[in-house]
């Protein structure tokens, strides 16, 4: 079941921003990102929809030819990486409900968890860039073992910033 933004459901139809995707083989290659679900329990976390666009054979009454084509498919999170600059923040989210239903937090309060730290590439001899996610982020960083003061923390450090995608979005530089 999903909550009341399954309206936001993926739309095969409506390119997504691009992304990398592991492919079972190794290979990395670029597929539109057209949809998030978190799910809750045993196997659950971030999962990502995407769209790849491939050929396709198509018999014709004078011979066989080929037409683009695409292919929707579902996979964790850890098999997905974001591209440097781009936009995710229209991608379509959902999230499973619990059982039980909880009061959710204020969208513009600073939810509780832990935190990690993504250090991200910077040019040869220029300062390096972090971000900021909330254990909750699809984007997958490692460990989420800060405390939230220690994220304010890293935050306040020079080239840090707040994931836009997550719940560190809440987060203020001090």
């Amino acid at each position: 079941m999903t909550d009341a933004r399954a309206s936001d459901s993926p739309d095969p139809e409506t390119p997504g921003p691009p992304v990398w995707v592991e492919l079972p083989d190794g290979q990395s290659v670029t597929a539109q990102f057209i949809g998030r679900l978190q799910r809750l329990g045993l196997g659950g976390g971030w999962w990502c929809d995407l769209l790849l666009p491939m050929w396709s054979e198509v018999q014709l009454p004078d011979g066989i030819t080929v037409e683009p084509d695409s292919a929707v498919f579902r996979v964790p999170a850890h098999l997905v990486t974001p591209i440097e600059g781009t936009d995710y923040s229209r991608v379509p989210t959902r999230r499973e409900r619990l059982p039980q239903r909880r009061a959710p937090h204020p969208s513009a309060a600073i939810p509780p968890g832990h935190w990690s730290v993504q250090h991200l590439p910077a040019p040869a001899g220029s300062a390096g860039r972090r971000a900021i996610h909330h254990e909750s982020c699809w984007i997958p960083t490692g460990d989420a073992d800060l405390t939230l003061d220690q994220a304010l923390d890293e935050l306040a450090r020079p080239g840090s910033e707040a994931c836009s995608a997550c719940d560190a979005r809440h987060l203020r530089r001090s």
